[in-house]
């Protein structure tokens, strides 16, 4: 398992409530997954107990991230190669597209 510091992120919005994560990530994006927590997600684990948006926007991956002590986040992963094998990997689990 990655930490998500070792991705090469970068914060968009931080000290956010859940809705306001979501809301971001909709407005970035175009098209939106939700996601389980639990899901490993380029190898950094999504903590939560509801599913979460990841959104895509041509190369572009947007997520939030839940950082325990920290609070949430809303990050953004430029250029993201794995884009294509994310969509075939939600389809293949049935998460579902909701834009």
């Amino acid at each position: 398992m990655v930490c998500v510091n070792n991705l090469e992120v970068t914060i968009i919005g931080n000290d956010m409530t859940l809705s306001e994560c979501e809301e971001l990530i909709l407005e970035k994006s175009d098209e939106v997954w939700l996601v389980p927590g639990g899901y490993e997600l380029l190898g950094a684990l999504l903590k939560g107990a509801r599913p979460f948006p990841v959104g895509i926007s041509s190369d572009n991956l947007y997520f939030q991230y839940v950082k325990p002590c920290f609070g949430i986040f809303a990050l953004w992963l430029e250029n993201c190669r794995e884009i294509e094998t994310l969509k075939e990997d939600f389809l293949k689990n049935g998460f579902k597209k909701i834009k």
